[in-house]
């Protein structure tokens, strides 16, 4: 009787310890209500090494278009957007919501300050 008490503590014990374990989600990865940040849809123009490409951002598909092409994803959170190859972990680009106005918009690509111009 005293061995089945005590596997009942350790094993009380043990659920116990597991169930605070949960992995906890950061407050900053959670995307806004699109109605609750700047308008981002639409066409940009990134000027980058001498070129210009084309973005399309569409945040309701999280979808970037890049010089027409599909191969970009759009992940919001609660600051900015971050632009990023499907293929790939790395961000290719940050832009934070604070820093848009109604025509340009200035982030980083690639680790260097770039501004994004709103084509309408």
């Amino acid at each position: 009787m005293r061995i089945q008490i005590k596997q009942l503590l350790v094993c009380m014990a043990l659920l116990l310890i597991f169930s605070q374990c949960k992995e906890k989600t950061n407050p900053a990865d959670t995307a806004p209500e699109l109605s609750s940040i700047p308008n981002i849809k639409g066409e940009w123009i990134l000027e980058w090494e001498e070129k210009a490409h084309k973005l399309q951002l569409n945040p309701e598909e999280k979808q970037v278009l890049f010089d027409g092409n599909e191969g970009f994803e759009l992940d919001l959170d609660s600051v900015g957007i971050r632009i990023r190859a499907y293929d790939e972990e790395s961000v290719k680009g940050y832009f934070l919501y604070s820093d848009i106005k109604p025509k340009s918009w200035i982030g980083t690509w690639e680790n260097r300050v770039v501004r994004l111009i709103r084509r309408n």
